[in-house]
């Protein structure tokens, strides 16, 4: 009786070694960063353990085949006893193989890979003893070993470069197949691809530009800022492409005051701040990171000549992040996506949405790296001006021009590929 209890004892100290194994190394070190910092002592604990590897990993494999070796030999002794010396060798062999197998094996790392937290924690002050007491073995273990290393040829160590972080952190989002936190995880995403987006991906387009002639009147001036929903008015002098000051509705209250009380030689100049260039060539981690540094929301960009391209906002750089943002102030064709959906099945989108936009709405995978908006990428494919009702494919996507003012595309159809 007694050498079947040892038995049932070895499998369950075999069960609780495996499963540990697969448990430490399965579960989150973020997470247990997080309940470290929250009090959690066990986790404070752990990750003590872990970041002794050679000590952890050298007790975990010491336990383990010291009672699978001891388990294996009581077994065979047992089968001896039951079914004689030649037939309870055979039985050691096959049957009892298997059960130390699945009992001592396959059972505890399953186990631990589908709960590695709790499971880790629960044997957290267990593994802490089992660490103290086999310490001396460990560490002749370790010696022996680490001598070893040096005669085995040396090899460069290896380090994470900052694109590999990048896409490991993307690898685990997107092997995460929990529905919950969706949005998050896409903010995150967003976040990780704000260094590779520059802000001519993004920025407004100077053909839809809102901007005003410094040589207005002010009761233009007025009338202008009172209807237009946008807060900071590029004024051009000369022509359009020349903006010589940025006015801001704020500006314009005292301006009013000024005019109220009479004031002569009114100068719509004198109530702006400098336009401030950027390089449509700019990532928006930098483009954030400016706008934080000189507390302003709003730029102009330029292009390597020094051609206006268009403007870009801090909420651009935000919607990057965030998705679409709204205020009281916007109309439907400025804060969302604008489509609809044709009797074919297609998707009627005005030409000048970026790529960015419509990837991420329809989670679609059209290239962004040739163009910034869907007609770009038609411009770019075809080499030359389309005109209305040629269709092109790319990437599997059935792209056909339905509207065309003079050069610019003004509506197109889309239709994605059949999964």
């Amino acid at each position: 009786m007694s050498a079947y209890l040892t038995l049932l004892f070895l499998l369950s100290c075999s069960f609780f070694f495996s499963g540990t194994e697969t448990a430490v190394t399965a579960v989150s070190a973020p997470l247990l960063h997080d309940q470290e910092k929250q009090g959690n002592k066990r986790a404070r604990q752990l990750n003590r353990i872990k970041a002794n590897g050679d000590k952890l990993l050298s007790t975990l494999l010491f336990g383990n085949n010291v009672v699978n070796i001891a388990a294996t030999a009581v077994s065979t002794s047992l089968m001896i006893d039951i079914f004689g010396e030649r037939w309870g060798v055979i039985m050691a062999t096959f049957v009892v193989s298997v059960v130390i197998l699945i009992f001592s094996e396959i059972l505890p790392k399953t186990y631990a890979l589908s709960t590695p937290y709790s499971f880790a924690m629960r044997v957290t002050p267990l593994l802490t003893l089992c660490i103290k007491v086999f310490a001396p073995f460990t560490w002749a273990l370790n010696t022996i070993a680490r001598g070893l290393i040096y005669l085995l040829p040396k090899a460069k160590q290896e380090t994470d470069t900052e694109e590999q972080l990048k896409a490991e952190i993307r690898g685990a989002i997107d092997m995460d197949d929990d529905n919950t936190l969706t949005q998050e995880k896409g903010m995150v995403k967003s976040v990780l691809d704000l260094d590779e987006v520059t802000v001519g991906d993004i920025m407004v387009h100077r053909s839809h530009l809102v901007s005003l002639n410094v040589a207005a009147k002010p009761r233009e001036i007025f009338d202008f800022v009172s209807h237009t929903p946008f807060s900071r008015i590029p004024l051009w002098k000369g022509k359009r492409d020349n903006i010589v000051g940025i006015l801001h509705v704020k500006a314009v209250l005292k301006m009013m005051n000024a005019f109220t009380a009479g004031y002569p030689n009114l100068r719509v100049l004198d109530y702006c701040t400098k336009p401030w260039f950027v390089l449509n060539t700019t990532s928006l981690l930098d483009q954030l990171l400016a706008f934080k540094k000189r507390r302003e929301h709003f730029a102009l960009v330029v292009d390597e000549y020094g051609d206006l391209q268009g403007v870009v906002t801090l909420e651009d750089v935000l919607e990057e992040i965030v998705g679409d943002i709204s205020d009281e102030n916007d109309t439907p064709e400025q804060s969302t996506l604008q489509f609809t959906k044709t009797n074919a099945g297609a998707w009627r989108i005005d030409g000048g949405v970026t790529i960015r936009d419509l990837n991420r709405h329809f989670k679609w995978e059209l290239p962004d790296e040739e163009a910034a908006t869907i007609a770009g990428l038609i411009l770019y494919r075809a080499e030359r001006i389309p005109t209305p009702g040629q269709t092109f494919v790319i990437d599997g996507y059935t792209l056909t021009v339905v509207g065309r003012d003079k050069n610019r595309l003004t509506t197109i159809d889309i239709l994605p590929p059949a999964i």
